[in-house]
């Protein structure tokens, strides 16, 4: 499809899946700015870009550092004031390993950088997103299938209830929850699932990122020019094209919650199951959805490149983790993620 004319913001995207969708969507004819912590490095993508698609419009935002409350806020104003218009934004920036720390708000470093941060950002630009009737996509992970979260206010304050499949969980109740606020306004929001993906996330790791481990995901996890598939579609995908009917009447927007998967990682065992271990009947779906995902991340991307893309290629709509459907925890984690950023908890439309 075509975007020109349009306007898409892409965190993190001097590498990996930001920068590939930042690519794919610049292809497609929008104007895309960067928004990213290196500026340098930003300006070197935006000539790899070019080169890549002569005649396309991308620009680097000023620097944006998303463990920054400060930076978020400035960074959104800059933006909010530049451009009359926005009809995409994808939250894709984040972390994965990082050692114990907070920001001076109180908040642990990954889910500042991961939740907290995209969140502000899409907040302060609420008013801009509903004028465009926007898209809003936010990278999650298989990872959020893996875990609970008990309470919201302590993943945000409580290293140990922050991990990165925390965040990633709470990625998938914010796009839920974002959907259901600002759904009725003409926003659309969806979480966007890239799979296995070898991208800089490993880097950081002091388990993948040497040795036997990192030579497995080398080889059996895509590119990311591959991954990004999942969260372009994401972002360009007709409404409408997917809406669920329930006795013949299309689900109202607040119902209309949407996690966008590709390839094997739509698999029914994976995506119907969840990955949290309990007792009793629990700990065994668990285990079968343990041994679906092993099998899914090991084979998903050699499928579609053995068959040259003939498998394992299609994206859809598909069930999301059974927590992430909880509507008093999403806005039990909006109102206190509201909280934090010193925003009023009611969108300001």
């Amino acid at each position: 499809m075509s975007l020109d004319g349009k306007v898409a913001l892409v965190t993190g995207s001097t590498s990996g899946i930001g920068l590939e969708t930042a690519s794919a969507l610049a292809g497609l004819g929008a104007t895309v700015i960067l928004g990213v912590r290196n500026i340098k490095a930003a300006e070197d993508v935006v000539k790899s870009i070019k080169e890549k698609h002569p005649g396309s419009k991308v620009v680097v935002g000023p620097s944006l550092d998303l463990i920054s409350q400060e930076s978020v806020r400035k960074f959104a104003e800059t933006i909010d004031k530049q451009y009359p218009q926005l009809h995409i934004l994808v939250n894709n920036a984040g972390v994965s390993f990082m050692s114990k720390n907070f920001t001076p708000e109180g908040v642990g470093g990954i889910a500042q950088t991961n939740h907290l941060g995209p969140y502000t950002l899409t907040r302060l630009l609420e008013k801009k997103l509903v004028a465009s009737k926007a898209r809003v996509v936010t990278v999650a992970s298989v990872t959020h299938r893996t875990t609970i979260m008990k309470d919201a206010r302590a993943f945000l304050t409580d290293w140990r209830s922050g991990y990165y499949q925390h965040s990633k969980l709470a990625n998938v109740l914010f796009a839920y929850e974002l959907q259901r606020r600002l759904g009725n306004h003409g926003v659309t929001s969806a979480a966007a699932d890239p799979g296995g993906v070898r991208s800089n996330i490993w880097s950081t790791s002091p388990m993948f990122s040497k040795g036997w481990k990192k030579k497995m995901i080398d080889f059996f996890y895509s590119p990311p020019e591959d991954g990004a598939k999942a969260v372009v579609h994401a972002a360009t995908v007709p409404w409408e094209k997917d809406r669920r009917v329930v006795n013949g009447t299309p689900v109202l927007p607040a119902d209309d919650l949407r996690y966008y998967s590709r390839g094997l990682f739509c698999s029914p065992l994976l995506c119907n199951l969840d990955g949290y271990p309990g007792k009793g009947m629990k700990k065994v779906k668990s285990t079968i959805w343990g041994i679906s995902t092993l099998f899914t991340s090991l084979w998903d991307w050699p499928l579609r490149k053995l068959s040259r893309g003939l498998l394992a290629s299609k994206c859809k709509p598909v069930r999301s983790a059974t927590q992430t459907y909880d509507a008093k925890l999403a806005a039990e984690l909006w109102e206190a993620s509201a909280e934090f950023a010193k925003l009023p908890p009611q969108p300001q439309v």
